[in-house]
């Protein structure tokens, strides 16, 4: 009987133990995700405020994404398993989209992230995206007759392709980063066709003046 009890206690010990860990990490699971949510929602949001030439607004959105996943990190610290099941990635790799579209036409420099904060994937990820953006800006720039960048951006577009195309590792390593540059280079191209053709048609037009 003594032993039996001894068991039971042991037992009931270690269930209050563990639910106790479920709790916690069911908790932080909740937090996390809500603050990934908002990262997706105002990296987006920022995203479309530089399409406007709001950079002002867009600034203060992506300061608050910024707030959101080191926070949500934080909470996940002691629960890895949670932290790379995957909504956090996409979230960090929407906010590295926006930041890398905001320092390249804002500032016309490339976003390198401390690393000590950004994951190295994600930063891959939102790399190769923030051309789709880029694309959509060269599109809206050529709509306005500003021609003047093209050339220097589809170069950013190549350089970004070639690199994030370097890293050819198995899909559960990079999380799927060779479908994403699969995209990436579609868009590339499409991009190179629209620039020669809008080259070409300057060309013809000085002729015509000519």
């Amino acid at each position: 009987m003594k032993v039996t009890t001894r068991k039971q206690n042991i037992l009931e010990n270690l269930e209050k133990d563990i639910r106790n860990f479920f709790e916690s990490e069911d908790k932080a699971r909740e937090q996390a995700l809500k603050l990934s949510r908002e990262v997706t929602r105002y990296s987006a949001r920022a995203i479309k405020k530089m399409h406007q030439g709001d950079f002002e607004e867009s600034k203060n959105l992506l300061e608050q994404a910024m707030s959101s996943i080191v926070a949500a990190k934080k909470i996940l610290v002691k629960f890895p398993e949670i932290l790379y099941a995957g909504f956090v990635h996409n979230a960090e790799k929407e906010l590295i989209e926006a930041l890398v579209f905001y320092r390249i036409v804002k500032e016309n420099s490339l976003f390198v992230p401390d690393f000590d904060v950004f994951d190295r994937i994600s930063y891959l990820h939102g790399l190769a995206e923030a051309m789709g953006e880029l694309r959509r800006h060269i599109l809206d720039q050529m709509r306005q007759d500003h021609t003047s960048n093209m050339e220097q951006f589809l170069s950013l577009m190549d350089e970004v392709y070639y690199f994030t195309s370097s890293f050819d590792y198995p899909d559960m390593i990079t999380r799927g980063l060779r479908r994403v540059v699969d995209v990436l280079r579609t868009i590339v191209e499409k991009t190179r066709a629209d620039i020669t053709l809008v080259v070409q048609q300057k060309k013809f037009e000085k002729k015509l003046e000519n």
